[in-house]
């Protein structure tokens, strides 16, 4: 195959995927005037009228074409704008993901599209990593990342998915996420009781998937927060941490456990190498943080 008919054949190829068919309308877009060059909204409302009503094989792939996209060879004249589009483009899923929809069944998608980028904090695929704006803004400056914006507001159930990964292992402050679970200021008004005690029966939740995952929790550290008089939402947080995790030396099965999970975090086999072990399906719970 020639070289030109090779190019052609990739610039087919990256047509034929949603996000090469909308970098090509924002690409018109930018051509036709300063006054036509705010796209960053076009992207928005494309990709928001897609997520908007998507299922779990829809966002699979959806995931498949931004993967095939990414993997596409990009002019380097053209990089920073590149660049710029897919970073309204990663926003908008997120934002989509993890304040729209809120579905542990499509986080749970996003983790097995992407478990093999996860290793590389800079890879544009590991999109876990990436920080988006909660409140969607074109042309996002700052954010936060999933994790850090499910423990802020104490989703268990996501929060679960994201450490069976492997996400809080790999962190390198956890105990930051510890903190942000149990001072982060709620907008729960505390005349709403229901409401209340259901987020902090969510917070006591997140703070047991953190004993499974952590071997130490600086308790002190806490206890100073407390001293700089920071609110807590979880008043008797100490009962819901072992004193194996700040005291007692930590017990064996945990160390076990982690030990096990951190070789298998290295090979990119959290969760699904669990599950190839020859241990019994009990352990298997246990190393997956079932309990």
């Amino acid at each position: 195959m020639s070289d030109d008919a090779e190019r052609c054949c990739k610039e087919l190829e990256v047509r034929q995927t949603v996000f090469g068919e909308l970098l090509e309308k924002v690409a018109v877009k930018r051509l036709l005037g300063p006054i036509y060059r705010n796209w960053e909204p076009l992207v928005y409302h494309s990709l928001s009228n897609i997520l908007r009503h998507i299922d779990a094989p829809g966002f699979d792939s959806l995931l498949s074409d931004y993967i095939t996209f990414v993997h596409q060879p990009q002019d380097k004249r053209t990089l920073s704008f590149y660049l710029e589009f897919t970073e309204v483009c990663i926003n908008t899923i997120l934002y989509w993901l993890f304040t729209r929809k809120v579905s542990s069944l499509l986080v749970q998608k996003l983790l097995e599209k992407t478990v093999s980028y996860l290793g590389a904090r800079g890879n544009q695929l590991g999109l876990i990593w990436r920080t988006f704006t909660p409140v969607y803004n074109p042309n996002p400056l700052s954010g936060v990342t999933p994790l850090h914006f499910v423990a802020q507001n104490r989703q268990s159930d996501i929060l679960k998915i994201l450490f069976q990964y492997g996400i809080l292992e790999r962190e390198e402050s956890p105990m930051s996420t510890i903190l942000i679970i149990l001072f982060y200021p709620t907008s729960v008004a505390r005349v709403h009781d229901l409401e209340s005690t259901k987020l902090i029966e969510e917070a006591k939740l997140c703070l047991g998937l953190c004993v499974r995952v952590m071997y130490h929790i600086n308790v002190a550290q806490i206890k100073a927060y407390i001293s700089f008089r920071r609110q807590l939402l979880v008043s008797n947080w100490l009962d819901y941490i072992p004193v194996t995790r700040y005291q007692e030396p930590c017990e064996l099965l945990h160390l076990c456990r982690m030990s096990i999970r951190s070789s298998l975090l290295a090979n990119s086999g959290l969760p699904k190498g669990i599950s190839l072990l020859p241990l019994p399906k009990l352990l298997q719970n246990y190393l997956n943080l079932e309990r």
